[in-house]
């Protein structure tokens, strides 16, 4: 029986759709929305849960942070035959976008390391999958919410690039909002470009949902009850969206 290299999974173990999440704990809280949820064996962190929703049976696996691991996972699920897959977590936003906003990418904006790997270029463009996108921005509108659709941008070093903490950081990251907020950006994280461009590689579809917590320009955070009722609306808008015909 084939299974992956570093997630250790075998096909029948998995879903015909995988939603992958930073954060291993959200594994846990998604599975626990789940019909019949069935926790993997994890390995080098890399947690795992199969379940049904809406009579469909879907994967929901962590990552981590940063590009490089993201797609790691993606592409070994890939390889077992999973063909769609959506990325949630959270995300620093830009006007118009507001605290509390769910960001669907359409498009995101390469400053990763990964990305080139995957036929895209620094600095160049690569496409969500429209299809995917659509069903994202579907399930929220019938969930009542008002999503916000466009361009993200992703880069590898968070301390430098997105969050300063010192007088390097503070400089290179004020630069780099002016410029993202210059080019009509909606979004920036870690990991949506570089699964954009593996998606394209691979033929599988991929799209990002992110939670806007924090204002890119202000750097003000969204509170924790916020965060907490927020999160739990974006597992089910991508439960639903991912299972949807």
């Amino acid at each position: 029986m084939k299974r992956a290299w570093y997630t250790g999974h075998s096909a029948d173990e998995l879903g015909s759709s995988a939603i992958l999440v930073g954060d291993p704990e959200r594994v846990g809280r998604i599975g626990a929305l789940l019909q019949d949820p069935v926790f993997l064996p994890v390995k080098r962190g890399l947690a795992t849960v199969t379940g049904t929703w809406n009579g469909k049976k879907v994967s929901i696996a962590a990552f981590g942070m940063g590009a490089p691991i993201a797609t790691i996972v993606l592409h070994e699920f890939a390889d077992l035959g999973i063909k769609r897959f959506v990325r949630i977590g959270t995300a620093m936003y830009f006007p118009p976008a507001s605290g509390g906003d769910f960001l669907i990418s359409d498009d995101a904006l390469v400053f990763d390391g990964t990305s080139p790997a995957y036929g895209v270029p620094m600095g160049e463009r690569v496409a969500a999958d429209t299809s995917l996108a659509d069903r994202l921005a579907a399930s929220a509108t019938a969930a009542g919410e008002t999503p916000t659709r466009g361009l993200y941008a992703t880069y590898d070093a968070f301390y430098r690039d997105m969050f300063g903490i010192d007088a390097k950081g503070n400089a290179r990251a004020a630069q780099m909002r002016r410029d993202m907020a210059a080019k009509g950006v909606v979004a920036v994280d870690m990991e949506t470009s570089a699964l954009l461009a593996a998606g394209r590689d691979l033929g599988v579809a991929v799209a990002t949902l992110c939670y806007g917590t924090v204002d890119a320009l202000s750097q003000e955070k969204l509170g924790a009850e916020a965060l907490e009722s927020g999160e739990l609306t974006m597992f089910k808008l991508a439960l639903d969206a991912i299972t949807a015909d």
